[in-house]
């Protein structure tokens, strides 16, 4: 087994960007080879087909992962933070991937910015950045539409149970993209693309709008999912494939509940213990020649109590400050301040909130590339804002007109948000 985690974490937290402030609790996503970004292409890489977008891993990370290989599974948990993962091991929780280990590799990588899963989802699907892709964050204001939307539902930020309802203002998923998308890519290169994820969302706007060239399969619960790719596997061991499964459970505990609550371990282990017995066990030999699972996350999650201090509806000066309500996400939010008040906002956070908020001008963090190298999409400074206020620790805005149920948060820039694992197993 190769562990890197102590190679690789000192670099990563050590990782700075020009022009920005840092502090011992804020990290930076590092696009160049060490991130998830880089996911997209070192599959490519693995699969011996042209690279697709940002690029692969740094070579000494690509190195440890073998191949080439003729099938690839990449599992995304949405919310499986490498320090969760690593807690979850430790604790008996995680039986699978600790045992695993002797055969595989393990890696700390970076999220992208903001850690959030529509933004990071389609950094996978398109190969890019959010600053190219222009996905940027769960809320976001989208000038040619006139209206903040929700990235995930595709429907305008203060419609309740409108899903889908940007079509009606010309939204079409399908060409909303301007990248070229991951499916076609490696169809185009005699690489067969499937994924299966939950039937609630297999056939939503977000989905429509990433799988584009992809065999898309819609799964009930966790035992469909794992039995209907080994039979896939098993009908197919001698085709060119790439496998991608999408799972979002432990995200959506860790919202209500927090990710240190009993549930979010419980729920990890059988979902872990059932890959073996409804994966793993029954795959042929010819399925597993020549074939890799690579388990990731979109992101992890801090614990974030409910505090009414952070409640904008509290706050009228400040809110009178801002043109719009804040965008993006509770832990990273985009200020859209009016005209000559931005000196106004940053005092009345720091007289506020001492210490719980870094804010960063929005143009100096687009410029050093905290949301990507680049080329940045020319929607991308409207989308913004002027400023970014970023949460240390626990600490987050709470702008919406509905009770906070929250436990637990991400979006920000966090250990905990921006450290994701990377494991490779070679079936």
């Amino acid at each position: 087994m190769t562990d890197l985690s102590t190679k690789v974490l000192p670099e990563l937290m050590a990782y700075q960007l020009p022009g920005i402030n840092s502090s011992d609790d804020l990290l930076f996503p590092r696009y160049s080879g060490y991130s998830l970004a880089n996911i997209p292409s070192t599959v490519c890489k693995l699969l011996n087909i042209p690279e697709f977008g940002e690029g692969p891993l740094a070579p000494s990370l690509l190195a440890e992962l073998g191949g080439p290989y003729k099938r690839v599974i990449l599992l995304v948990v949405d919310a499986l933070g490498y320090r969760l993962l690593n807690h979850l091991m430790i604790n008996g929780k995680a039986e699978f991937w600790r045992e695993s280990l002797a055969d595989g590799v393990l890696m700390p990588l970076t999220s992208i910015c903001p850690s959030t899963t529509a933004s990071a989802l389609t950094t996978l699907w398109t190969g890019m950045s959010p600053a190219t892709h222009g996905i940027i964050g769960y809320e976001m204001w989208v000038k040619e539409f006139s209206m903040v939307i929700n990235n995930i539902s595709h429907s305008a930020m203060s419609y309740a149970g409108d899903t889908g309802g940007l079509r009606r203002a010309g939204f079409d998923p399908n060409t909303f993209l301007e990248q070229t998308l991951l499916g076609t890519h490696l169809h185009k290169h005699g690489v067969n693309p499937y994924a299966f994820m939950h039937s609630s969302i297999s056939s939503s706007g977000l989905s429509t709008m990433h799988l584009s060239d992809v065999s898309l399969q819609g799964y009930i619960c966790e035992s469909d999912m794992w039995v209907s790719m080994r039979n896939k596997l098993n009908a197919k061991p001698n085709e060119h494939m790439f496998m991608y499964a999408y799972w979002s459970t432990v995200d959506t505990l860790s919202h209500r509940f927090g990710k240190g609550d009993e549930r979010i371990a419980l729920q990890f282990e059988n979902f872990s213990s059932m890959i073996r017995k409804g994966f793993i066990d029954d795959l042929s030999k010819e399925a597993c020649k020549d074939t890799l699972l690579l388990m990731t996350a979109d992101h992890g999650s801090v614990f974030t109590p409910k505090y009414s201090e952070f409640n904008l509806i509290d706050h009228p000066d400040l809110y009178a400050m801002l043109r719009i309500q804040p965008t993006c996400e509770n832990r990273f939010a985009f200020l859209f301040v009016r005209p000559g008040m931005i000196k106004d906002v940053q005092d009345y956070f720091d007289v506020t909130w001492p210490g719980k908020f870094t804010l960063i001008k929005s143009d100096q963090a687009i410029e050093a590339g905290l949301f990507g190298p680049g080329p940045f999409t020319e929607t991308l400074f409207d989308r913004v804002g002027d400023l970014i206020a970023v949460a240390h620790e626990d600490a987050y805005l709470w702008w919406a007109k509905k009770t906070n149920l929250m436990l637990g948060r991400h979006g920000g820039l966090n250990p905990d948000e921006m450290l994701i694992p990377l494991f490779a197993l070679p079936l």
